[in-house]
């Protein structure tokens, strides 16, 4: 999962209920009801057995029928002969940025085509390409608004919102708090550019290593939080603290580093010597309806912090 990948499906755009008309129908018993309705639509779905197989456009039906002998020749023609068939088909599931990717890759021909939504194989409507358009700008537009703008990953509000779906879908899962050890020490000795750097660096450490459906949030400060599978808990830990390890040594200079400390001022403006920043791990293992709100999960991971908090160097605490 790439950031926060609770991406809306179809479903949750205003499907329309589109214009339908039977594969066995002749052109004709379409045009006849264009009259009558004095009205006409930009796309008619062509269904087989509430299964659609094709599109009529109105631009090609009129295509059709426009030329010399277009009316003699077409028009007692079903429109399953007459349909056009290269139509893009999804699932009221599938995701909404997956749809607009495809959507977009279509042909100049077909890009305005509207898309046409089904549930379990059975149409039940049409999104025009319009709409899939602006609900995407729509979507971007809030989460960038809500991710931090040092890290540029999901900031509280998609947090919480995203562990709420877990809960209500009664998921198994991992919450996994990370904070930066003697940070406040380290931004006073080298001041805020290096800090902000020390920030960003870590949150692209924690979204570095691919795992399935990872999600990697910040909180704000040197507080970050990600969500992943229990089974995968071992594994993600262990290679964030060697990441960090390893490539911490870049946001020191060549003389602090030979001295393995820094001299910083301590809460009681007093100099005094620090170690090295470390990252505390604190890993909550949620199951399937043990808790029912963030609440409860932030309680117990405020006191895995301070136990983590508590152990010398880089380390990860579970519950």
């Amino acid at each position: 999962m790439e950031n926060w990948n609770v991406v809306p499906s179809l479903k949750e755009i205003h499907i329309q209920p589109g214009h339908t008309v039977d594969e066995n129908e002749k052109l004709d018993d379409l045009v006849n009801q264009i009259k009558v309705q004095k009205s006409f639509m930009r796309t008619y779905v062509v269904l087989k057995n509430d299964i659609a197989i094709g599109i009529i456009r109105s631009v090609d039906m009129y295509g059709l029928l426009g030329t010399q002998y277009g009316m003699s020749l077409n028009l007692k023609k079903k429109l399953k002969d007459v349909m056009y068939s290269n139509v893009l088909i999804a699932d009221c599931s599938m995701k909404v940025d997956e749809i607009s990717r495809v959507a977009m890759a279509r042909s100049y021909e077909d890009i305005y085509d509207d898309i046409v939504v089904t549930e379990e194989g059975k149409f039940i409507g049409v999104i025009p390409v319009y709409e899939l358009l602006t609900f995407m700008t729509e979507y971007r537009l809030k989460n960038a608004i809500q991710q931090n703008p040092l890290s540029g990953l999901p900031g509280n509000e998609s947090i919480e919102q995203y562990i709420g779906y877990k809960l209500e879908s009664k998921q198994t899962f991992s919450v996994i708090y990370a904070d930066i050890d003697y940070f406040k020490a380290y931004n006073d000795a080298y001041g805020f550019k290096f800090g902000d750097d020390v920030i960003k660096w870590v949150g692209k450490t924690l979204t570095s290593i691919t795992l399935p459906e990872l999600f990697v949030g910040h909180i704000g400060g040197d507080d970050f939080v990600t969500i992943i599978s229990q089974s995968y808990v071992t594994e993600y830990c262990e290679k964030i603290i060697a990441i960090f390890e390893e490539e911490k040594k870049q946001f020191y200079s060549t003389e602090d580093y030979s001295k393995n400390y820094i001299v910083s001022l301590d809460r009681d403006h007093r100099f005094k010597k620090f170690p090295f920043i470390s990252i505390s791990i604190a890993v909550i293992n949620v199951d399937a309806d043990q808790y029912t709100d963030l609440t409860e999960i932030s309680l117990i991971a405020a006191k895995l912090k301070k136990k983590a908090k508590n152990i010398a160097g880089s380390n990860y605490v579970s519950a």
